[in-house]
C-alpha cells in the first residue's frame, strides 16, 4: 500500500527553512579566531593544589592583568604574589619573572596555543627554556583540542576550549580555555620524574573573578 499526502506550499516553504536553519547551526562549530586578552586591572583568584616540583598543599593565588615594557616589547602581564608571567599579545608565554622581578624562566620562541582554536586542531610547537643562568633546554609541546564545553568552577559555569598538551620533557596538561575570560578557568598538570623540575602535579580552578568594563 502507498500512501501519499499533499503539504500546503506556506508550510512547505516553513518546514523548509526550519531545516535548513538546523542544518546550518549544526554546521557552525565554535572557534576562537584569536587570543583576547581580559581588560586591564582585571583580577582573578585561582585556587590550586600542587604536589612535588609545583610545591606543596593548596593555596589560593590572586594575580592581576596589567601591562609592561620589556626588551622593547609591550607585553601583557599576570602579576601575583607568586611572580609575573609576561605574555605576547597572540597570547604566548615569553617569560617568567620571581615576585623580586628577576627573570626565572623565558622561552624563545614564546610558546602558547595556536589560534584559531577549534574542535580536533592539533599542532606542534618546538622552543627554548631558558632558566635564570641562561641554561637552554630545548622541547616541543603537541596539543590537541579536545572538545568545546561547559567547565563548572568555583565561579561560576564557562564555555571552554578543553586542550590537551604533552611535551618532550616529561609533562602533560590539560586546560580548560575561556575565551570569554581570557584566561584558563580550569587547568590540570603533571610532570614526570624525567622532567626537569622533576615529578608532581598541580590542580587549579578559577575562584573568583572581576572583569574590569
Amino acid at each position: 500500500m502507498t500512501c501519499t499526502f499533499e503539504m500546503k506550499p506556506r508550510v512547505a516553504v516553513a518546514v523548509l527553512a526550519a531545516a535548513l536553519l538546523s542544518v546550518g547551526c549544526a554546521m557552525m562549530e565554535p572557534k576562537a579566531e584569536r587570543y583576547v586578552p581580559p581588560p586591564l586591572g582585571s583580577t582573578f583568584t585561582t585556587a590550586q593544589r600542587n604536589t612535588g616540583s609545583f610545591g606543596s598543599g593548596d593555596v589560593q593565588v590572586q594575580s592581576r592583568r596589567g601591562e609592561r615594557t620589556w626588551e622593547g616589547k609591550q607585553l601583557l602581564t599576570f602579576e601575583s604574589s607568586q611572580g609575573t608571567t609576561l605574555m605576547n599579545p597572540e597570547g604566548a608565554f615569553v617569560a617568567g619573572l620571581t615576585p623580586g622581578g628577576q627573570v626565572a624562566m623565558r622561552w624563545d620562541p614564546p610558546q602558547g596555543f595556536d589560534f584559531p582554536l577549534e574542535v580536533g586542531k592539533t599542532w606542534s610547537r618546538s622552543t627554548r627554556m631558558i632558566d635564570a643562568k641562561d641554561k637552554s633546554i630545548p622541547y616541543t609541546t603537541t596539543c590537541k583540542v579536545l572538545s568545546h564545553e561547559d567547565v563548572k568552577v568555583p565561579a561560576g559555569t564557562f564555555k571552554a576550549f578543553k586542550v590537551n598538551c604533552t611535551g618532550t620533557l616529561g609533562g602533560e596538561d590539560t586546560y580548560w580555555f575561556s575565551p570569554d575570560l581570557g584566561i584558563f578557568a580550569k587547568q590540570s598538570s603533571k610532570r614526570s620524574a624525567t622532567h626537569p623540575f622533576g615529578a608532581g602535579t598541580r590542580e587549579a580552578e578559577l575562584v573568583s573573578q572581576n572583569i574590569r568594563k
